[in-house]
């Protein structure tokens, strides 16, 4: 007998509630078709004020006598409930005997523990607290908002004890830290990140304390970040935004995301945010290499320092036997891994499994600087037309390696790929994606593991080198000794030095500001300044007497003084008889920039604030000199006339540029067009004029002794720190961490501002030997070898210049989705002047010279720092590409740049956060599923129902009428009386045509309303985040707006059979599918007597038949227990009590002889039922239905009769 209507039901579970033992076998108890609270109650007031999730189990059963096949089988909710505010959706465990903590346990794994973190708890956290602190390095990615962390204590012991932690607030600071070793105390610096929690702690989590390797403690609380598992599938319904038409293969929805825990959304500001965030930039900084010995054994877990950091690929460490090189960041001894090596840092780790490395070591790498910089951004935007899993984009300069990173959207969730330094990038698993990326040519190519949502963009950020430069090549001054004499107004000539350091040493001035002798130097005879520089390394606390004569100075200062016919000025002080040697003259320039503008646009340059100025010495001679020799002028000693030529030339940074596009986006019109970007190459040094302003800002200041009484003096020093000067010709910040250098035997290098020597590499310890000024490149040097060289060999140094211009941005704000009109962008332009604009409420930036957008559901944002002009006539312009001219409004324009400090890109913005609720109140944890509480329902290869249903009536029915439906095709028609209940007797639907046939309508409550259902079912090609399905068929029927579509939880064919027949000797009470220990002597012939099952009374449970003598036995259930007991002698049915049918029947004839006690007989049976987990979610709010329902539809297909 074929399978018909009613023989395909609905049924539920043991226990249909919301308790931990909710769920179970299956029951004989019908859900009922239109029968109000028939799976959920009625929805409390406490439900509507703080959210509620419900959880109900139900079978889609096929219950006939037979075993025909329900061909096909899927459930779907094919229409969602009225109200808002309440979502149904479905999933299975495909277990028919699980419960409700079984299903919650399967909801709650949408994330999973992933890879440790990188930082670890600080200190101690108790039960209780709302709030953690993380130990992180500099540089390191810090936690968002709305991350959701694993804490685990004791993992994988006995006593582990774990809790899921969502972030809700941040808050950083970099801080010093100190540890002691050898006797002295090192400082390092670290970030602490304070995180405010959505979840109280549930323990008691013990943290580790600070740790310049920043390795956790032994013992301590591991945390671990999280991935997306996602392990349930889940179906429900949505509606559609558009019609959709016969032939049509694509439809558009309201969402692709069902609502499955409730939220409640709340507003987090973002202030003064860097855009395009920051990056640890590993660039070049040295001269050859550095190497370092060590006698001490290398072992397992061993943390080496090497004092800088370290460029990829120069790494190697002598060892006994075999030599230890770099790769990617594991430290390779051969093809094996033996440890890691952070870069950045200059840090060695081996690993756990590494050898011992005993006998002398020699480590040797190219010293590199990681300045900590804001990251270049691009951004490519992802349209119909180029959406792909593949995409390359090239960046001009070249990235820096280890800087990285490229984000891409897909399913609502960010994905981000790392660079290694080895040009390959990963991401934190590798289902995220992978990529290649070539620090020569710049070329980033990305295979991302999922396709990107359309209108979402590919976010690519690095670091680069346009902005530093390399001055490990630079000569250094040996260190010198500075005095500061008594008394300023010095006599030129008068000047003697002496010291002692084993033999009586001297120098004596030349009354030009020269120092000769045992040692070398200058003299400022105005200020009384001097600076000697022995020719060996003086002993500490060498003291030094000085002898010398000196007056009163004198300054005098011309404002505006005027210019001669030749463009020479004369000034003359008020006093005559000046002391040759004793003259400086200063005076302002003004830096023309001729030849800067002759190549550069105005909009390009960089303009700076403070001018230079002149300073030039007579050389007793009465010639003015500036300190390179170089002659602008005369004094006449006798006079008091001064005569200089106020011109010169400087060396001035320039800004250079090259074209390249960096993406697409689309223009108004909505045409896909590139973008093309002025990208910062370089700084380049030019000559350029300089001279006195000729206004009355022009000043001259004549410094002076006049002839005079002379004052003796004898001062005594007894010398400190030796001087030497990183940066004697560029005035240009030092990049902390770059610093290596040798003198007298000794390695110097820098931390934190100290300098130190003798570096241990396996504790990192070393000796505090002086200080570094960054910003001037003073170093003072307090440790040294006495009588050592006084040579300066430079091993490594990187300096910058302040500020990289960019003319373009894209990145994303760190919590999506953002308020409308809430972004706030600020910015300082390369030419002067504040930029401040906001985006309204379309999310479209606009101001002066600025242009971009925001998408506020991703929060991604793209600025572009200039504006469009007509391309014609700007052919010659350094920004003009003739492929970057784009028409607007049927004008050919091309993007005239005005760039802005990068650094100076802040922003402020209001995001959405979503708050999770109470676990104990929503009857699930949301901590561990997305925070806006949704996940997918439609994936691409999976099947969804296309449907529409409409009514006819109500009418009064009489008998013989056929009401024809307006349709044909249908999938179902269900009936109505006049109660709302369903009518399942009395007439005949004829679905192919669309007609219902009464027969008699005796005893019908009237009037009647026939409902009638058209549907198609296709498999999903493509999900959009913006709600375009598409299929791969086309679809057969007419759908008006607001047809739902629904995802389908596809059962298969359902069926009831039986399977794995085995037997066994013994049986030890564990059910397994394959046999254990020998077979019995007997078996069972299922060829003469097969095991019989029906669709009504099987269930999927695996069977034991146990021999407690030679011919009785007892039957067992997996998850049934005992169910009945029987002999050999006579057929065996046990009873199905949830529909009166045999579980199945073992006939007599089939068992033979020479069964023993013990013997087992095992089988498996799969039951023609699929159980379905159905959920409830409530959403905070008052309700908008009084009464309201859902449908929940099984489907499936026949054999025809």
């Amino acid at each position: 007998m074929p399978i018909l209507v009613g023989d395909v039901k609905l049924v539920a579970s043991q226990v249909m509630d919301d308790v931990a033992e909710g769920g179970g076998a299956p029951t004989a108890n019908v859900i009922v078709d239109g029968a109000s609270n028939s799976l959920f109650n009625d929805i409390s007031e406490l439900d509507r004020a703080g959210g509620r999730v419900n959880l109900r189990k139900v079978f889609a059963s096929i219950q006939t006598d037979t075993t025909d096949t329900y061909l096909g089988g899927n459930v779907v909710v094919s229409d969602p409930p009225g109200d808002p505010r309440v979502a149904v959706t479905i999933f299975s465990t495909e277990s028919v005997f699980d419960r409700r903590t079984n299903a919650r346990d399967r909801i709650e794994a949408y994330l999973n523990k992933g890879s440790m973190w990188n930082g670890f708890l600080l200190e101690n956290h108790i039960a209780g607290q709302r709030s953690i602190q993380l130990f992180q390095r500099v540089g390191a990615e810090l936690p968002t908002i709305g991350k959701t962390l694993f804490l685990v204590m004791n993992e994988g012991l006995a006593n582990e004890y774990s809790q899921y932690i969502r972030i809700t607030r941040i808050e950083s600071e970099t801080r010093t830290f100190s540890y002691s070793s050898g006797g002295s105390v090192v400082d390092y610096q670290a970030v602490v990140v304070t995180c405010d929690l959505s979840d109280a702690l549930r323990y008691d989590f013990p943290g580790s304390p600070p740790e310049r390797l920043f390795t956790m403690a032994s013992g301590k609380t591991k945390t671990r970040d999280t991935v997306v598992a996602d392990a349930a599938k889940y179906c429900g319904v949505v509606k559609t935004t558009q019609a959709v038409s016969i032939g049509d293969v694509a439809a558009s929805v309201s969402s692709v995301f069902t609502q499955l825990v409730p939220s409640a959304q709340t507003e987090t500001p973002l202030l003064d945010l860097t855009a395009g965030g920051t990056s640890e930039t590993l660039i070049e900084s040295d001269n050859g290499t550095v190497s370092y010995t060590s006698t001490v054994a290398f072992n397992a877990s061993t943390a080496l320092s090497v004092g800088n950091a370290i460029q990829p690929g120069s790494l190697s460490i002598s060892v006994s036997g075999a030599t230890l090189v770099d790769n990617g960041g594991d430290l390779m001894s051969g093809a094996t891994v033996v440890g890691t090596i952070s870069y950045g840092r200059g840090l060695i780790t081996l690993a756990s499994s590494a050898p011992t490395y005993s006998g002398t070591k020699t480590i040797t790498f190219r010293p590199a600087a990681a300045p900590i910089r804001v990251a270049d951004t691009a951004g490519i935007r992802v349209d119909i037309e180029n959406r792909s899993y593949n995409y390359i984009l090239t960046i001009v300069p070249s990235p820096s390696p280890g800087t990285i990173q490229v984000s891409y959207r897909a399913q609502g969730k960010w994905y981000d790929l790392r660079d290694n330094c080895a040009g390959v990038l990963k991401g934190a698993s590798p289902e995220y994606g992978v990529g290649t990326v070539s620090y020569t040519t710049g070329t980033v190519a990305v295979t991302l593991g999922a396709l990107p949502d359309v209108g979402s963009e590919i976010v690519y950020a690095w670091g680069g080198k346009a902005n530093y430069f390399n001055r490990a090549g630079s000569t250094i001054a040996p260190p010198s000794v500075a005095f500061q004499l008594t008394n300023t107004g010095v006599t030129p000539g008068s000047v003697t030095i002496t010291w002692n350091d084993g033999a009586a040493r001297s120098a004596t001035d030349d009354g030009k500001g020269g120092i000769s002798g045992n040692a070398t130097g200058t003299i400022n005879y105005q200020t009384g300044l001097i600076q000697i520089t022995p020719s060996t390394l003086p002993a500490g606390g060498q003291t030094y007497g000085v002898a010398y004569t000196w007056g009163p100075p004198n300054e005098e200062e011309f404002h505006a003084p005027l210019r001669n016919g030749d463009g020479s000025i004369d000034v003359e002080v008020a006093f005559d008889g000046l002391i040759p040697g004793s003259v400086d003259l200063e005076w302002n320039l003004l830096i023309d920039l001729y030849e800067y503008i002759s190549t550069t646009p105005a909009e390009l340059q960089l303009i700076r604030s403070v001018d230079p100025i002149k300073i030039v010495k007579d050389d007793g001679l009465g010639v003015l000199r500036d300190p390179q020799g170089t002659s602008f002028g005369t004094v006449n000693y006798s006079t008091g006339v001064v005569h200089f030529v106020p011109d010169t030339t400087v060396r001035i940074p320039v800004a250079r540029y090259s074209v390249a596009r960096i993406g697409w986006t689309r223009n108004a019109d909505g045409a896909v067009v590139p973008v093309y970007r002025n990208l910062f190459s370089h700084w380049e040094y030019i000559t350029a004029g300089a001279s006195m302003p000729v206004d009355e800002s022009g000043l001259a200041k004549v410094r002076f002794r006049a002839a005079g009484t002379s004052n003796s003096s004898n001062d005594s020093f007894t010398a400190g720190a030796l001087a030497i000067d990183l940066t004697p010709s560029f005035a240009e910040n030092i990049v902390p961490g770059s610093i290596n250098f040798t003198l007298g035997g000794k390695t110097y290098f820098d931390r934190l501002g100290s300098l130190y020597y003798d570096l241990n590499p396996v504790t990192g310890a070393a000796t505090l030997a002086g200080g570094i000024n960054y910003a001037n490149g003073a170093a003072s040097i307090t440790a040294w070898v006495p009588a050592a060289s006084n040579a300066v060999a430079l091993r490594s140094l990187l300096t910058t210049l302040d500020g990289t211009p960019v003319d373009e941005v894209t990145f994303r704000i760190p919590a999506s989705p953002v308020r409308p009109s809430s972004l706030q962008i600020l910015a300082t332009r390369l030419t002067g002047g504040t930029i401040n604009v906001s985006a309204n409420n379309n999310g479209d930036i606009t101001g002066t010279e600025v242009l971009g957008t925001i998408d506020y559901e991703t929060g991604v944002v793209r600025v572009r720092f200039g504006s469009w002009v007509v391309a014609a006539g700007n052919e010659g312009e350094i920004w003009y590409d003739p492929q970057a001219v784009v028409t607007i409004d049927g004008v050919p324009k091309i993007f005239k740049p005005v760039p802005v400090f990068a650094d100076t890109i802040k922003y402020n913005a209001v995001a959405y956060s979503y708050l999770p609720l109470d676990a104990d109140i929503i009857g699930l944890d949301p901590v561990r599923l997305p925070q806006d509480g949704r996940v997918p329902i439609f994936r691409a290869g999976d099947f969804a129902v296309v449907g529409h249903t409409a009514t006819v009536g109500p009418i009064t029915a009489t008998s013989g009428q056929i009401v024809d439906c307006g349709r044909v095709r249908l999938s179902r028609v269900r009936v109505l009386d006049g109660n709302g209940q369903v009518v399942t007797a009395g007439y005949t639907a004829d679905l192919e045509a669309g007609t219902v046939t009464f027969g008699v309508v005796t005893g019908l409550v009237q009037p009647i309303t026939v409902e009638h259902r058209i549907e198609d079912m296709a498999q999903v090609s493509d999900v959009q985040i913006s709600g375009r399905l598409t299929f791969t068929r086309q679809i057969t029927h007419d759908y008006p707006v607001g047809s739902h579509v629904s995802s389908a939880l596809v059962s298969g064919d359902l069926r009831a059979y039986v399977s794995n027949l085995f037997d066994q000797g013994s049986w030890n009470g564990t059910f397994a599918d394959a046999i254990s220990g020998s077979a019995a002597t007997a078996t069972y012939n299922d060829v003469l007597a097969p095991i019989v099952v029906t669709n009504a009374g099987a269930i999927t449970e695996r069977w034991a038949i146990q021999f407690t003598n030679a011919t009785s036995f007892n039957v067992i259930g997996e998850h049934v227990g005992v169910i009945a007991t029987g002999t050999t002698a006579s057929d065996i049915a046990p009873t199905n009590p949830a529909t009166g049918k045999p579980y199945f029947t073992l006939a007599a004839i089939g068992w033979g002889s020479g069964w023993a006690t013990g013997n087992v007989l095992r089988f498996n049976t799969t039951g023609a039922l699929f159980p379905v987990w159905v959920v409830r979610t409530i959403q905070q709010g008052p309700e908008t239905v009084t009464n309201d329902s859902f449908t929940l539809l099984v489907r499936g297909d026949v054999d025809r009769p």
